[in-house]
Formats: C-alpha cells, sequence, structure tokens
C-alpha cells in the first residue's frame, strides 16, 4: 500500500515538475583496439574508449564499465576521424554539370562578403561516400573560377567566406561559420589579378589596407563623408575579423618568393596567416616557423607542374614539420571535393617520406581543427566523439573504415557507388525490376 501511494506521490510529483525524472546517458565502447589517441596519452597498445553522449568519457585499458553498445576493434586500429582542411563539400555535385556547383561566382560583383553557407547542401552524395572514407568533418571554402571569362581579366582575388561541417548528412551539420577568408597568390593570383602575380599582391593589400580604413573611419564612411573606396562596405565588413587578428586568412602560394611575399604581408597587417599549397616551403620553412605560419600542403606533389612549383619535392611536409611549421595534408588538387578522403593516402606518402608516423595522422585531423579553431581530432576526456575504426593501417591504400563515429554516433558507410555495387553484383531471380534505371 505505502509503495503505490510512493509512486502516486512521486508520478504527480514529476508531473508537476518538482522532481527530475534520472536521465540515462547513451553509451558506448570501443573495445581492445589499438587507440592512437593524438592527445598527452599518445598510443596506446590496446584500449577501451568510453563515448557518452557525443563525447569521450574515457580512454585506458580495460576499462570496466557497462555500455548500451559495444563495439569490438581488437585487432583493430582506432583513431580521430579525418578532418579535410578544404573542399568544397555540399557546394558542387557533379563539376561538368553548371547548375549544380555553387562554389564559385564570377565578376567583381561580390568578393570577401560572399558567403555559400546558403547554398550548401547536407544532402549532398559526395558527403556520405567521403564519409565512408574516413572523414568525420571538413572545412568548406568558396572558390574563383580560373576559365572562361576570368582569364587575363582584372578580378577579384579573395574567394569569400568558409564554415565546417561534419559529415553526418543531417541539415544542421554546420559546426562553426566565417572561420577564415581564402584569398589568391601566385600563379593563379596572376591570372586573377590581370597577367601578374604582383597585381595580385596590390589587390589583397588594397583591400586591407581600405579594411582598416573604414574601421577607423566607419560611421564616416557609411553616412558618405569620405572618399570613395575600391570595395563595398559589405566588403569592408567582412574583413574586419581578418585585421583584427580574429579569423585567418588563407593564401594560395607555391613558389617560395611568393611565401616571402605573403610572410610580409601578415606581418604589415598583422594577420593570422594560413597557406595553402607551399610547394616550395621546405626552402622557407624556418621562415614559415619564426612567422608561425601554418601550411596546408599535397603531399602527393613532386612534380614541376607550374613553373611557381619547380621546386616541389615529396619529403616537403617532412621537411617543414623538422623546422617546426605546423602542417595540414589535404588530398590532391584533382580530388578536392569528389574524393578528400584521400589525405589519407597523402598523409601516407609523406610518412614514408620522412614524416613522423603520427604527425601524418595529426595533419589529417588534429592540426586541421587547430589551425581554424574546431572541435576534433584527437581522443581524450571531453573530446567530442568524432572516432574511425580502422581494419588496419588508415595510412595505406588498401585498408578502410569499419566503424565511423560523428558526436558519438555511428554512421552509415552507404553510399551511392555500394548501392550500385549491390545492385548489379548479384541480381536475384524474379528481381529483374529493380535492377532496371
Amino acid at each position: 500500500m505505502n509503495s503505490t501511494l510512493n509512486r502516486i506521490v512521486l508520478n504527480c510529483a514529476l508531473l508537476l515538475g518538482l522532481v527530475s525524472a534520472p536521465v540515462h546517458a547513451e553509451t558506448l565502447l570501443i573495445k581492445g583496439g589499438e587507440v592512437y589517441t593524438l592527445a598527452d596519452a599518445g598510443k596506446l597498445g590496446r584500449a577501451d574508449v568510453l563515448v557518452r553522449n557525443g563525447r569521450v568519457e574515457a580512454v585506458g585499458p580495460s576499462l570496466s564499465v557497462q555500455a548500451d553498445r559495444v563495439i569490438d576493434a581488437v585487432g583493430k586500429i582506432v583513431t580521430p576521424g579525418v578532418i579535410a582542411p578544404l573542399s568544397e563539400l555540399g557546394l558542387t555535385e557533379i563539376g561538368a554539370a553548371s547548375a549544380t556547383n555553387d562554389y564559385a561566382v564570377t565578376g567583381d560583383s561580390i568578393g570577401s562578403a560572399f558567403d555559400p553557407l546558403p547554398a550548401y547542401n547536407p544532402k549532398s552524395t559526395l558527403i556520405p561516400f567521403n564519409r565512408a572514407g574516413g572523414v568525420t568533418r571538413a572545412l568548406v571554402f568558396p572558390a574563383i573560377s580560373l576559365w572562361g571569362d576570368n582569364v587575363g581579366t582584372p578580378q577579384r582575388v579573395f574567394a569569400g567566406r568558409s564554415f565546417a561541417i561534419e559529415l553526418n548528412g543531417d541539415f544542421d551539420s554546420v559546426v562553426a561559420t566565417d572561420l577564415a577568408q581564402k584569398a589568391y597568390f601566385g600563379e593563379a593570383g596572376g591570372q586573377l589579378a590581370g597577367g601578374s602575380r604582383a597585381s595580385a599582391f596590390a589587390k589583397v593589400k588594397n583591400a586591407l589596407s581600405e579594411a582598416r580604413e573604414y574601421r577607423d573611419h566607419r560611421d564616416a564612411i557609411r553616412r558618405g563623408e569620405w572618399r570613395e573606396l575600391n570595395h563595398s562596405l559589405a566588403d569592408l565588413e567582412a574583413l574586419q575579423p581578418l585585421i583584427e587578428g580574429k579569423r585567418p586568412l588563407m593564401l594560395t602560394a607555391n613558389r617560395a618568393s611568393d611565401i616571402l611575399e605573403a610572410i610580409q604581408l601578415a606581418k604589415d597587417f598583422n594577420l593570422s596567416l594560413v597557406l595553402q599549397g607551399g610547394a616550395e616551403g621546405w626552402m622557407v620553412a624556418q621562415q614559415l616557423a619564426d612567422a608561425n605560419v601554418p601550411v596546408i600542403v599535397d603531399a602527393l606533389n613532386n612534380l614541376p607542374i607550374a613553373f611557381e612549383s619547380l621546386g616541389a619535392r615529396l619529403d616537403n611536409a617532412a621537411l617543414m614539420t623538422k623546422a617546426g611549421v605546423t602542417i595540414a595534408i589535404s588530398g590532391p588538387d584533382y580530388a578536392s571535393t569528389h574524393n578528400v578522403y584521400l589525405a589519407r593516402q597523402s598523409a601516407g606518402n609523406a610518412v614514408a617520406n620522412g614524416l613522423d608516423y603520427e604527425a601524418g595522422l595529426k595533419a589529417i585531423s588534429t592540426n586541421v581543427a587547430k589551425i581554424f579553431g574546431i572541435e576534433g581530432g584527437v581522443i581524450e576526456p571531453g573530446a567530442v566523439a568524432d572516432i574511425v575504426v580502422w581494419n588496419g593501417d588508415p595510412l595505406e591504400v588498401t585498408s578502410y573504415p569499419e566503424q565511423v563515429l560523428i558526436a558519438g554516433e555511428p554512421q552509415s558507410l552507404v553510399t551511392r557507388s555500394t548501392r550500385l555495387r549491390d545492385r548489379y553484383l548479384n541480381p536475384q531471380p524474379g528481381h529483374e525490376a529493380a535492377y532496371k534505371y
């Protein structure tokens, strides 16, 4: 009788909000894997990872806990998820179909103020494809077309704003916005600025100078009581976080002399600078390290495919890292979106050419998160549980993920490619109609 009365009283209290109902925190345990934490704990030969409510709660050998779900990782390698430092995921689908491409605009109509976020499509087929390759987060940058009307015609050199996503395919998958600005130096900048890289340098410098002028005289400029400026108010507003040192400017540069010009520009304007390219970065590695400038490098670039990269070499990433440069490794230029997962194979090549193994893993995860100030890239208590369980060495071509977790949620590894494979590999008798388009 008393127990019945107690239950009635408790239920009434819960309905009235006088007592909080106990909340069950969902847990997941990854058991017995070789864990690369990429944090202070380093590599753990055989360890468990406990995840609760999307975050890592504990890491260590033989954790004595009960979990709602257990993943057997014995004989497997466990790492943080791959973070793509540069992509156009969700902004493009088919390169040859212009209607599916929202990553670039032409002309001078908009520059640093260009925000591609409204065009982002989290249901792009490229997202599950790269997720199945171990990519859990990505930076998404706009670009400027280097073809057609842009070539040889003076254009803007600022591409616009970037954002970060987690590759879960959800409509709320954007995790950070307005992370950095992208602009072009080097040969690409020269093409966009009328034919000379000197013009590209002048355009970037002029934009930053006017942004400072706008900062110091904002009210007068907005009232029309100031000289006419070359850039729109929207563009100048978008550049304010750069000149305040709150957001990085990512500049494309490969030639050593262009890199030095970029470093000097950053000093003159007190910028937080990130370089994309860096093919000849090894030549000026000490200057990059002294200026604390990280480099996003394609570790497969060892051919003189352009005059600005005559000094490209396969140990570029290793030499820059040895000098103290923070590097992030991207996939090859041709795979900047459709195959960003190839960053791990680029990292494998860097390791084969002198880069420390764990440094190679950090270059495709931890370092990317640090450069752009987002979560991910480590397995330690409190960290977001973006975790991949691999069937073998993640830097080997033949290895693949067996489990991918994003914020603690196991993800589907089904892609359009696997559906097509399964559809046509073993047609079932009596179901021929299902195998027709």
